[in-house]
């Protein structure tokens, strides 16, 4: 039986120690990235009670400037009908914007459902879910013929095309001819997945304005020209983030708009989600 040498004691603690030190350095590149994503979610969550908080009273600032002054024209024996109204559309409105974070919130805490799906079946049953929207107008489709794979829960990845294709709708509308193409482009490399877009020929945005497209209640456009609360791109932010994607919008104002999102590789996904 050989006995071991002082040499080969020495060799194995310094190889052991190269691996604790190494296990050492993963562990806090792993503690960095979670407190630079803590972070985020802590600026993001910050920003977002802001935006509530100062979209929330508007509606309420006219509920109560309304309702001091129905009292004061009851008082006077006046008709207060117009306020009333006025009173009440700004108490619906508010109402609308309180379930619209609900649904946010449950949205963001809902547990993911994984699997891995065709996109263009979701692509395909959100269309049908949306083309009722048209109302009859003739829309030019052009979708992509092939797919690829994608990891990720159906029930979200369809809310997020749905909302997606109802606002390509909607902002092509003041078009005689409306296109909205739909497609995607292959990743670069084998570890990023596929990167998908919506194009539409409607009315575009001021590019100046990109960082507010996808905050709840930001509307790029007036309540008179385009119905809706603002928080359809901000469900839409959210799934992608959920399933560690990316989300950007790129515009000429007047010259339509695209929607690019990213979703990760299906062997990425499957390992980090």
């Amino acid at each position: 039986m050989t006995t071991p040498q002082p040499a080969d004691d020495l060799q194995a603690l310094q190889q052991r120690l190269q691996a604790s030190e190494a296990a050492c350095q993963a562990l806090q590149q792993s503690l960095a990235e979670r407190e630079a994503e803590v972070a985020t979610l802590r600026r993001e969550s910050e920003e977002f009670l802001r935006m509530v908080s100062h979209d929330l009273r508007a509606p309420l600032r006219h509920v109560l400037a309304y309702g001091t002054l129905v009292r004061e024209m009851l008082a006077e024996g006046e008709d207060a009908g117009a306020a009333l109204a006025t009173l009440d559309k700004s108490a619906r409105q508010m109402g609308q914007m309180v379930d619209a974070l609900v649904e946010l919130g449950r949205l963001g805490r809902a547990p993911l459902a994984l699997c891995t799906l065709p996109a263009g079946t979701i692509v395909r049953e959100a269309m049908r879910e949306v083309e009722a929207s048209a109302q009859g107008r003739k829309i030019t489709w052009c979708i992509a013929d092939d797919w690829p794979e994608v990891h990720g829960d159906p029930a979200q990845l369809r809310l997020l095309w749905r909302e997606l294709l109802a606002n390509a709708i909607k902002f092509t509308r003041p078009r005689s001819e409306a296109t909205i193409e739909v497609g995607w482009q292959a990743p670069a490399t084998e570890t990023q997945g596929p990167q998908f877009f919506v194009r539409d020929n409607g009315v575009g945005f001021n590019p100046a304005q990109a960082g507010q497209l996808f905050a709840p209640f930001h509307k790029l456009h007036s309540a008179n020209e385009f119905e809706g609360l603002g928080t359809g791109l901000a469900q839409v932010r959210q799934v992608v983030q959920r399933h560690g994607g990316s989300v950007r919008a790129e515009s000429i104002q007047g010259q339509g708009c695209t929607v690019w999102f990213t979703l990760p590789a299906c062997t990425t996904a499957a390992r980090s989600l």
